[in-house]
């Protein structure tokens, strides 16, 4: 019996016999639809997370932030330490080999003025490097220049939204804007950054989007007079992600040499941070996997015994067939195409539920799902799988029967 006709006899017995088809492919349904769904979760989080930090910089960003001492009593150390500072940024841009950029920032609540408005508001201290270390670059104007640092210059850029809350539908550029009554010029006006998880409607980079960025430098001579020139934190970005853990090491030494041993500060490496996180949803994954191969195997071993039933069944049919001259490879592959069958229909509904599965889990956790060609094929695979491991043995006991006692069977 040729492949075709092994397929067109085992669809007519599946029709005969749908309670039974529809009690084989449960199991496969439900482990494809585990898996299918369980993947699309994991692999949308992922990427969604890859996205979000693609938008502010990447991975190869290194944060370091100042950490407040937790002892009760200090060191007379501990009283030096003033915590990160302007100084600190230039050692590690100094002698951090992997350090591509470094750009210190500081922020500073000042009394904002322009026309009709006056509010108070956060002023962040940058330097030059901010629009290659965030990705956030000048839509219109320019950004601060090494110049501009160098001398503590009175200009100024805007974010989109605090534009827009300073100078309403004016033309901010060349304009001045008056932070605790010092006039600073408009000089550049930032592009509008955006990004929405899980299709909401909060915008979580409207952050950057309400930065008003002065020179850090005018920040300590015009406005905190801080001799000590103390900063909220450093960016660091390294030259390849594969470097990242070096740096961050190579950053935290640095850091404890001038630090004098008082470690004041905290150095989050992104990279290592997304595999943290891999890590801690690999026990939420692996739990999901187990079920849905479990389903898979129950599945295969009600797909074998309803097999051997209905090799029972058939051993006369069987008889007659090898007795007119079928061969040892026709009736394994009669028996394994139909178990093939199964699974593979109970693979494509699986693959249905587990879309609707990830969508309605999607909807609840308020986390998105994607199902990609692969996590489809890997749910088919298994399926198809599933049929020839466990339509093997039937087709072999099918195979190896003796006509002559099959004739005799009652």
């Amino acid at each position: 019996m040729i492949l075709p006709e092994s397929i067109r006899d085992g669809l007519v017995d599946l029709r005969s016999h749908k309670l039974r088809t529809a009690l084989q492919t449960l199991g496969v349904v439900l482990g494809v639809a585990s898996l299918v769904a369980v993947q699309g979760l994991v692999d949308a989080g992922r990427r969604q997370a890859v996205d979000f930090f693609s938008e502010v910089g990447g991975l190869t960003k290194i944060l370091v932030l100042n950490r407040p001492l937790k002892t009760t009593t200090q060191t007379a150390r501990q009283l030096r330490s003033v915590g990160l500072n302007l100084r600190d940024a230039e050692a590690i841009r100094r002698e951090v080999p992997f350090a591509a950029l470094v750009d210190p920032m500081n922020i500073e609540p000042l009394m904002v003025r322009h026309g009709e408005y006056r509010r108070v508001q956060m002023i962040t201290g940058a330097t030059p490097d901010y629009p290659s270390v965030y990705k956030h670059f000048t839509g219109r104007g320019r950004f601060l220049s090494p110049d501009d640092m160098a001398a503590g210059t009175r200009v100024c850029v805007l974010g989109d939204t605090a534009a827009r809350r300073y100078f309403g539908n004016e033309d901010p550029l060349g304009k001045t804007v008056y932070f605790n009554d010092v006039g600073f010029e408009v000089v550049g006006l930032l592009g509008r950054k955006e990004f929405f998880f899980d299709n909401g409607d909060r915008n979580a980079l409207e952050w950057m989007n309400e930065m008003t960025i002065i020179p850090l430098s005018a920040l300590y001579a015009r406005f905190t007079g801080d001799t000590d020139k103390r900063v909220a934190y450093i960016n660091v970005v390294v030259d390849k992600v594969e470097n990242n853990k070096k740096a961050a090491e190579a950053i935290r030494a640095v850091l404890m040499r001038r630090h004098e041993g008082v470690e004041d500060f905290e150095v989050f490496n992104r990279d290592e941070m997304m595999k943290q996180r891999e890590e801690q949803g690999k026990v939420f994954d692996i739990t999901f996997l187990v079920t849905g191969i479990v389903s898979l195997v129950v599945g295969g071993i009600v797909i074998m015994n309803i097999m051997l039933a209905s090799y029972q069944e058939r051993i006369r049919e069987v008889g007659i067939r090898k007795a007119l001259g079928a061969r040892w490879s026709d009736i394994a592959a009669q028996f394994l195409v139909e178990s093939v069958l199964v699974t593979s229909i109970g693979g494509a509904a699986g693959l249905a539920l587990g879309m609707l599965f990830a969508k309605a889990i999607s909807l609840l956790i308020e986390e998105p799902a994607v199902i990609t060609l692969r996590m489809a094929l890997v749910g088919v695979g298994a399926s198809v799988g599933v049929g020839l491991l466990f339509g093997l043995y039937p087709a072999i006991r099918a195979a190896r029967l003796n006509p002559v006692e099959a004739l005799r069977y009652e």
